[in-house]
């Protein structure tokens, strides 16, 4: 569990710590959680349940990969606990808010074990990946909650859901209005893509060596799942055809992007401004460094980039549990 994380704390946290006595570690930094992961791993165990946010939830991924590869094991299955601000891994396998009843269900082995696809960038492995909006709403985040974080007892008031109000108004929406949006170069690197619409395939395919899209961009961003944090569902076509991820490149408005949020949350946002793919692999090019966020934790500032896909991680899915 992460032992940071707001909603994991007081009475919610006993409550999880008694649903599975004994069983349950809260960690509080990177090394911490390496730590207790490598000897769990190390026990041989078959199911690992991560409690955070999405960015937990991937940095869980990355150090269990990194602890199995080490000792010759295979990899866990992987439960998650709802527990963060962005949970778009946690929509995708149904978990509630009732994190402690998850767990206890979980512990009891409830629950459907199954695939789901990976990508791959700068060597971590996640579900979503984007470059444009969404990296810069989190990189607002992180700078607000920075400043919450030098006040003393600003903590206890100013929650997940108030941080990311305060930075959207202002820090993300004052730059969106007035900064420059980067111009991206977007080519196939793998199997030919197939150009998605509102109806599904146009028919049209791109080779490898051939340029997907390119142009001043907002936002390019690639998944395997549907969801996009917060309940966004942005990849109608992420789990269409195995072995190929959906990629939106669009250079939607402020005044768009406000006006179709509804659509979004319902799987229905499609636009003349945004163009849709399934591609294998991609490289991505801009004339300037823009941050990089994968699964909701970011990856830093770059200006070129691969995602391609990677290994899956069998994840365990409560919403195949009959009421």
């Amino acid at each position: 569990m992460n032992g940071n994380a707001r909603r994991a704390r007081g009475r919610v946290r006993r409550k999880l710590e008694a649903a599975l006595p004994g069983r349950v570690r809260f960690t509080t930094s990177l090394a911490d959680a390496r730590t207790v992961l490598r000897a769990e791993i190390a026990r041989g165990i078959d199911l690992v349940i991560l409690g955070g946010g999405d960015g937990t939830i991937v940095m869980g991924l990355t150090l269990i990969a990194e602890a199995c590869r080490g000792m010759g094991r295979p990899e866990p299955a992987i439960g998650v606990l709802r527990l963060g601000s962005g949970n778009a891994i946690a929509d995708t396998v149904g978990a509630t808010d009732d994190a402690p009843e998850d767990l206890a269900q979980l512990g009891r082995g409830r629950g459907t074990w199954r695939k789901i696809q990976m990508l791959d960038v700068l060597g971590v492995r996640a579900p979503f990946v984007g470059m444009g909006v969404d990296a810069q709403l989190l990189e607002d985040n992180d700078a607000i909650g920075r400043v919450v974080d030098l006040v003393p007892g600003a903590r206890r008031f100013v929650g997940g859901a108030t941080r990311y109000a305060l930075s959207v108004a202002l820090r993300s929406l004052p730059r969106f209005a007035t900064g420059t949006r980067p111009n991206v170069v977007v080519t196939n690197l793998g199997s030919p893509a197939v150009e998605m619409a509102r109806g599904g395939a146009t028919g049209t395919t791109i080779p490898a060596g051939q340029v997907l899209w390119s142009g001043a961009c907002t936002l390019v961003a690639g998944s395997t799942i549907p969801f996009f944090g917060f309940g966004l569902k942005m990849f109608a076509f992420a789990e269409q055809q195995s072995g190929m991820f959906h990629l939106r490149c669009g250079d939607a408005g402020l005044f768009e992007m406000m006006r179709s949020a509804p659509a979004a949350f319902r799987g229905e946002y499609f636009s003349e401004h945004v163009t849709d793919f399934l591609c294998d692999r991609v490289a991505i090019e801009l004339d300037q460094e823009t941050a990089i966020e994968a699964g909701g934790e970011l990856l830093g500032r770059r200006r070129k980039l691969e995602l391609g896909m990677a290994a899956p991680v069998t994840l365990v899915s409560l919403a195949d549990i009959p009421i």
